[in-house]
């Protein structure tokens, strides 16, 4: 038993209800990285807003950002992009009518950046989103203007329920066209169907020359399924989904919370010693 490269998301898996990194999961994650294995962040969050925790750690992981979407290995003269998928502009233009004058937040996230176009209806999405992820935003004064851009991936977030409307609409117009995926309960996401985070784990993994049976994947939402699935190890936390703890190998007995983390290293470290 030997693994080569470990993959966490972030919210709710690595990271406490806080938004905090411990720094029993800090160790566990320098410990991988000190054995001789890659660590993976692998978040719907965009790369900026991913390096905010990567700075915590002391060394360069590689980052499977925006759902996957987006993936960079570090390799010794930085970040090399080995993974993209984009949105069609078909879908994006349609996305950005649709919530020209709604009461929910249109996040556009493309070239790296963050867009939106803040107004009464939506400032206190817009401000939610920054709470959660302090990821920066570029303002624009029409959604419109976003019609040149081609996104990798458009989020949609405001109330709940006003989301499972829109989530049970837009699953009926573009069923096995668009991947869709709710990530909280107050975010609604459009990704290409290449973009999920088992399509980018097994482009790092091949660009890191990692066989997929050699990779742990750590998550708790649905949209981590997929990684999950793929791992050769995929373990959900306690506060994990239902359909994420079905997807997994194994389900901690310990929540983001409980330093989970470090503690499922803790094991595998004792069954890898044991293994020889």
């Amino acid at each position: 038993m030997s693994y080569k490269l470990f993959a966490f998301d972030l919210d709710g898996t690595l990271l406490t209800s806080n938004k905090e990194l411990s720094e029993a999961n800090k160790r566990a994650l320098r410990e991988m990285k000190d054995s001789g294995g890659i660590v993976a962040l692998a978040s719907g969050r965009l790369g900026s807003s991913v390096t905010q925790i990567a700075d915590q750690l002391g060394f360069e992981p590689a980052l499977l950002t925006l759902n996957g979407a987006a993936v960079y290995a570090h390799e010794p003269t930085g970040y090399r992009q080995v993974y993209s998928a984009l949105l069609g502009q078909s879908y994006a233009h349609h996305l950005l009518q649709h919530a020209a004058e709604a009461d929910f937040a249109l996040n556009f996230y493309s070239d790296g950046k963050l867009f939106s176009c803040r107004n009464g209806l939506n400032a206190q999405w817009i401000d939610l989103y920054y709470a959660q992820t302090r990821t920066a935003c570029e303002f624009v004064d029409s959604l419109d203007l976003l019609k040149a851009h081609t996104p990798n991936k458009i989020i949609f977030v405001g109330e709940p329920s006003r989301l499972d409307r829109e989530e049970k609409q837009f699953r009926r117009k573009w069923a096995d066209q668009v991947y869709i995926v709710r990530t909280w309960d107050y975010y609604l996401e459009f990704l290409s169907l290449q973009a999920n985070k088992a399509k980018g784990l097994a482009a790092l993994a091949a660009a890191c020359g990692v066989d997929l049976k050699d990779v742990v994947a750590f998550g708790d939402a649905d949209n981590d399924i997929p990684m999950l699935e793929v791992a050769g190890l995929g373990i959900a936390m306690s506060n994990a989904t239902t359909t994420a703890k079905n997807a997994a190998a194994v389900t901690s007995r310990w929540s983001n919370d409980e330093d989970a983390i470090a503690r499922e290293w803790d094991h595998l470290k004792e069954k890898m010693s044991a293994a020889g």
